[in-house]
């Protein structure tokens, strides 16, 4: 059975802060909702069939184009890629 989407982007949104967070958030206490606007565009991708190059492309135009940190977009997204392509599964 499909997991429910809230519960996808939520997994999404937790992936995004443990593996990838432009942010620096990780290690602060607390909530991080600055993730969900991301994980529900990811979704988006990942329900519509987006390569892992397209995902990689909307990831690091967030973090030179919104987040202003350009110099991220050399980061390897491959563990990240990878996790989200098991939560796709779960889609």
């Amino acid at each position: 059975m499909p997991a429910q989407r809230e519960e996808v982007e939520r997994d999404i949104a937790r992936a995004l802060l443990d593996q990838w967070d432009p942010l620096e958030l990780r290690g602060q206490q607390g909530a991080h909702p600055e993730y969900d606007r991301f994980a529900h565009e990811v979704f988006s991708l990942l329900a519509r069939g987006a390569s892992d190059a397209q995902i990689a492309r909307f990831l690091h135009h967030l973090e030179r184009d919104e987040l202003g940190r350009p110099e991220l977009g050399t980061v390897v997204l491959t563990p990240l890629l990878t996790t989200l392509r098991a939560l796709e599964r779960t889609i």
